[in-house]
């Protein structure tokens, strides 16, 4: 054997102390932020479905309601109430707008969810539209 095939051999037999703790110390802050992105999305459709749950009970209230301005007015504090109760915090609105499109009433709910790192979450939106509640009597 000669020189050059025995120092390949004794570099083939060296033993990989340490390597484990390169590893860890290179893929940790990926595992990390990977982990932040998925809390973060979760955080932020919990959010989503929390507009969407105001938007639908301020719609409702605006629908009873006959559309009228005192009606949606109420119908943007009922979704701002709600969005309160139900979401215990994890959406911040930003905005709730009633109006009536013809013979509907939409609702847009706008807020932040909650955040792990400041400014990094979207804005949630949310808009449901129905048609307004009119009693007919029978003929």
């Amino acid at each position: 054997m000669n020189v050059v095939q025995a120092r390949i051999a004794r570099l083939r037999s060296r033993p990989e102390r340490g390597a484990s703790a390169i590893e860890l110390a290179m893929y940790t802050p990926i595992m990390f932020l990977i982990i932040f992105i998925i809390v973060q999305f979760s955080l932020t459709w919990h959010g989503n479905q929390i507009a969407a749950a105001a938007a639908r009970e301020a719609a409702r209230t605006a629908r009873i309601g006959g559309g009228t301005p005192a009606a949606l007015a109420a119908a943007e504090t009922r979704g701002r109430e709600y969005a309160d109760a139900v979401g215990n915090g994890h959406l911040v609105i930003t905005s709730i707008e009633a109006i009536q499109v013809g013979d509907n009433v939409r609702v847009t709910v706008r807020g932040r969810s909650t955040e792990i790192i400041n400014n990094l979450a979207p804005e949630v939106s949310q808009t449901i539209e129905g048609p307004i509640e009119q009693f007919v009597p029978d003929l």
